[in-house]
């Protein structure tokens, strides 16, 4: 699918989705608050406004190709990112209290106008209050998550090696070259054996963002640092990515693998650690090889008794666990990346963060990104750097 038609049709959704989101929302307020007629007007207005911004923004930085250092554009994809927050968050609350409502029991008359003027406008004022708590967070950065994991066919040579992890970073609009040297700089502290970048790197092509990722060139880790595709890097142009992550010594794994060898002391034949990468899960879509393979990365020779796989997305996990994976490491689901939206993204998806263990063999790790995309909230959900530790299980 060409990058026109695909640029054509997000937005499209985009722009549906979002003034039906900011038409239902002033419905919901306009019911609640007991605005004048005027202010209803008013209301009306600036949600639409906002969902017209809410389009423009993405669109004019990949239509434009708007260098990531343009001072408007940066104000301009602040604001209807941050609106985009905040009227999603707005919608949700205000449509789960007529959810309530209608659930509950009928409510005396008399209190009819502190339920839905008094409480309505707290509850607006407690969105709007979250929002920007939220942006507060989104700005202050990764917190460091360290997870130590257990492996049955670890070898005893590979016992206590680390991995840092990051993903999801979303270099682009908002996050710049000084977000990504924080990043950076709390990656090389780690002193790992192995860097993993799972996916999502970047929002913008080589050009707008070049100079945005330099920071990346001073990762450096004894065994390698190690990067698999995401899915917005099929809207950034993925092959291009490539290309330039390879060329800043950044192990690309495209169905493959490598193979990381030591010795347990006594011992003259070499213990071997595979780390494997896959395309992601719905790379095909944008490009028909990018099809996305565990079984492919899985093969070595001579064999492994440890393999480790980087895939952007869960949804891999089926076909890692067939494939024979001990571990999949992954990104991709923000943890929903800000309450309230971070509670449905638990009811939805079976692996939406943390640790999982998917049968006797395979383990699955899902961090909840470095990073933010979109809105510049993450409320209640910091992002993170992980610090994952194997052991082995015998």
């Amino acid at each position: 699918m060409g990058s026109n038609s695909l640029l054509i049709r997000f937005a499209l959704f985009f722009t549906i989705i979002s003034f039906l989101v900011s038409f239902f929302t002033y419905l919901l307020l306009k019911r609640r608050l007991g605005l004048s007629a005027k202010g209803n007007r008013n209301l009306l207005v600036f949600l639409l406004f906002s969902a017209l911004l809410m389009v423009g923004g993405p669109v004019s930085s990949r239509v434009l190709g708007t260098p990531a250092t343009s001072i408007p554009d940066y104000i301009l994809q602040w604001t209807q990112f941050f609106l985009l927050g905040w009227i999603g968050t707005v919608f949700l609350v205000f449509g789960w209290l007529e959810l309530l409502q209608l659930l509950s029991r009928p409510f005396d008359p008399k209190k009819r106008i502190f339920m839905t003027e008094g409480l309505s406008r707290g509850l607006l004022a407690g969105s709007t209050l979250a929002s920007f708590t939220g942006m507060l967070e989104a700005t202050a950065g990764p917190r460091l998550e360290k997870v130590e994991i257990k492996l049955k066919n670890l070898p005893r040579a590979f016992d206590g090696f680390t991995i840092a992890q990051i993903s999801d970073v979303h270099v682009g609009p908002l996050i710049h070259s000084d977000y990504l040297e924080n990043v950076v700089q709390q990656v090389l502290a780690l002193d790992a054996d192995a860097i993993f970048i799972t996916g999502d790197l970047v929002d913008g092509s080589v050009k707008q963002l070049k100079e945005q990722i330099a920071p990346l060139r001073k990762l450096r880790a004894r065994d390698g640092v190690y990067f698999c595709t995401g899915n917005h890097e099929y809207y950034s142009g993925a092959e291009e990515w490539i290309a330039h992550l390879e060329s800043m010594d950044i192990h690309v794994l495209k169905n493959s693998n490598r193979i990381l060898e030591r010795n347990t002391q006594g011992t003259s034949v070499p213990s071997r650690l595979l780390i494997g990468g896959v395309f992601d899960h719905h790379a095909a879509r944008y490009l028909p090889s990018h099809e996305s393979r565990p079984d492919l990365a899985v093969k070595s020779d001579p064999a492994a008794e440890c393999r480790i796989l980087l895939a952007h997305n869960p949804f891999s996990i089926d076909e890692a666990a067939k494939a024979g994976f001990d571990l999949q490491v992954s990104g991709h689901t923000h943890a929903g990346q800000f309450y309230p939206y971070s509670l449905l993204v638990k009811l939805v998806l079976k692996h939406s963060e943390g640790h999982y263990h998917i049968n006797e063999r395979t383990q699955l790790y899902v961090n909840r990104g470095t990073g933010f995309w979109g809105p510049p909230n993450r409320l209640g959900n910091r992002s993170e750097i992980t610090r994952l530790t194997l052991k082995c299980d015998t």
